[in-house]
Order: C-alpha cells, then sequence, then structure tokens
C-alpha cells in the first residue's frame, strides 16, 4: 500500500493519479465512473479530530444546503485510502444530489481500535457543528461503506444511538465484515474463495486492528451484535465467494426479523472488492445505480420527516 506521503500526491490527483506501483500487486482499481462529473471536490484537513483528518467532499450542482453521505473506505483496517472509492463516491453525489464525504483514517497496527472509529465520529460531530459553512443538511445524513468501511459505518450508527448525537437516514454497506473475531474458519461456506481471502489473513488482520484482550462480542468492534433500533434502513450488497457473506446475510436476516427495513442483494458468481477492484464492473454499476436509488428516497423520507 502507499505509505502517507504518496497517499497526499495519489489525493490530488483522483483516481485517475494512481498508478499500479502506488498499489499492492494483486490490486487493479475500478476506475470505471471516475469520469462522473459533479460540481466541485473540496479537499479538507480537520485537526479537530486529533488526527489531522484529511479527505475529500464531492459536492453536486446547486446552492444547497445538500444532504450527506459520509462514505468510509476499506483495507482490513490495515490500509486503503479515500480515493479507491472515488467512482462510487462521484455517482452517489450526482445521481442522489448530496454532498459525499470521503475521509481518510488512522490505520492499525500503529493505531488500534478505537481510534478510527473515534476519529471518525469526531470528524462528523464537527461537520455536524460547521453544517452551514460547508453547506450540509445534517437532518439528512446517510453513512455507509466497503468491507472494513461497513464495519466502522455500523459502529457509528450504534456509537451515534448510544450517545444520541446523530440520526441516520440510510446506510449502505457493500460486503461488510461485522463479527470480528480470531476464529473465522465458520465463516467459510462451499462457495468461498479461500484462496483470494482466506480466514487466517482475517485473523491476521484482527490481530492488528484489535487490542489483545478487548471484548470482540462488542458492538462497537463487532456491529452485528448491535441493539437493532441503532441501525437505519440498510443496504447489504455481498459476494457469494466472498468470506464475509454469511455475516452479511445474517445481519440482512437480523434486522428483517426485528422489523428494521433492509434491502439485501447477493452476487453468486462474485467475491470481495467489486465496487473498488477491477473485474466486475457489471456488479458494480448495478450496487452503485441501487445505492444512488435508495438514497434519493431516503433523503426525501428524512426531508419530510423535517417538515
Amino acid at each position: 500500500m502507499a505509505d502517507s506521503t504518496e497517499k497526499k500526491n495519489i489525493e490530488g490527483n483522483g483516481i485517475e493519479g494512481i498508478t499500479e506501483t502506488d498499489l499492492q500487486p494483486w490490486m487493479k482499481l475500478n476506475r470505471d465512473g471516475a469520469d462522473v462529473p459533479v460540481a466541485k471536490v473540496s479537499e479538507f484537513v480537520i485537526k479537530e479530530t486529533g488526527a489531522d483528518t484529511d479527505g475529500r467532499i464531492y459536492y453536486p450542482e446547486g446552492k444547497g444546503p445538500f444532504p450527506v453521505m459520509f462514505y468510509i473506505h476499506g483495507g482490513a483496517f490495515v490500509g486503503g485510502f479515500n480515493i479507491m472509492d472515488e467512482p462510487v463516491c462521484r455517482q452517489m453525489c450526482r445521481d442522489a444530489q448530496c454532498a459525499v464525504i470521503s475521509p481518510n483514517y488512522q490505520l492499525a497496527p500503529d493505531h488500534k481500535w478505537p481510534a478510527a472509529l473515534n476519529e471518525l465520529y469526531a470528524l462528523l460531530k464537527y461537520f455536524k457543528q460547521h453544517a452551514a459553512e460547508y453547506r450540509f443538511d445534517m437532518d439528512r445524513l446517510a453513512i455507509g461503506g466497503a468491507s472494513a468501511g461497513g464495519n466502522l459505518s455500523a459502529a457509528i450508527c450504534v456509537k451515534a444511538y448510544q450517545e444520541k448525537d446523530f440520526t441516520f437516514c440510510y446506510m449502505a454497506i457493500p460486503y461488510p465484515v461485522l463479527e470480528l473475531k480470531l476464529d473465522n474458519e465458520d465463516k467459510v461456506t462451499p462457495f468461498t474463495d479461500t484462496v483470494a481471502m482466506a480466514p487466517k489473513s482475517m485473523t491476521d488482520d484482527v490481530n492488528m486492528y484489535v487490542e489483545a484482550g478487548e471484548n470482540y462480542a462488542n458492538p462497537l468492534i463487532s456491529p452485528m451484535n448491535g441493539p437493532l433500533e441503532a441501525f437505519p434502513p440498510t443496504g447489504i450488497f455481498s459476494g457469494r465467494k466472498d468470506l464475509f457473506w454469511l455475516e452479511g446475510k445474517q445481519f440482512a436476516d437480523r434486522l428483517s426479523e426485528g422489523g428494521r427495513e433492509v434491502l439485501y442483494k447477493s452476487y453468486g458468481d462474485a467475491g470481495h472488492g467489486f465496487l473498488e477492484l477491477a473485474g466486475r464492473e457489471d456488479i458494480s454499476r448495478e450496487v452503485k445505480e441501487l445505492i444512488c436509488s435508495e438514497l434519493k428516497r431516503h433523503f426525501a423520507r428524512c426531508e419530510k420527516k423535517a417538515e
């Protein structure tokens, strides 16, 4: 993965500025949609989080205030950067007519749980306090992210429910990791591609992200265990070959059985990372369209409630 200096340069150029030498050898980014036009892309560095948090804001046409999608990148808690999500951020901005906040955050193992969670939560609080300056309508707030970003999104929902700081209109979590533990063999199904994502690799990532001795069942670590009331209407999009397929399905079932609104979509011939990584642009296009459609619907619903 690119180091912090390279990451800053990457951010300035956008996804088209990323070369294969910036990435792990197996990574080839999905650039489909990187040319979707938006009115403005603004970069930020926020010191009030205690971590000099940087990222991008994508703005649609118009004067605002705009509904907001807070979209968190994946990378197994130990890697990744926000520009990987540029195509989906641009499409959400244009098609759902919302501002999209796309932050970076502190990575493990240098910064273990709850560093990233607390940093991102503090960033949301900052934007809520400065909503007028950024032309945000924080009464129409959505959250999302893929893989580890899905974990952090759901954990933020739990934390917001506990602390009563935010209410979310919608959550979009493609192939989320929702249950962190050291033994991941029971996540394997007959369809799992364990070459692309081995249970031991997940164990190694958990060891780097969570300090030994922590309670893995804590819903701020494993949002699968969070109270149902913490979660807004949710979209879950999974690949059947993914190691995290089973927990995504179980979470969708738990939400549905508990009376929460959920849209669950599983793709039988897909694995992990089809939004960020090249190779399944057909699926990524469908998922981006579904997310945008749901965003528009739930933003409209939140707007009516506010009236």
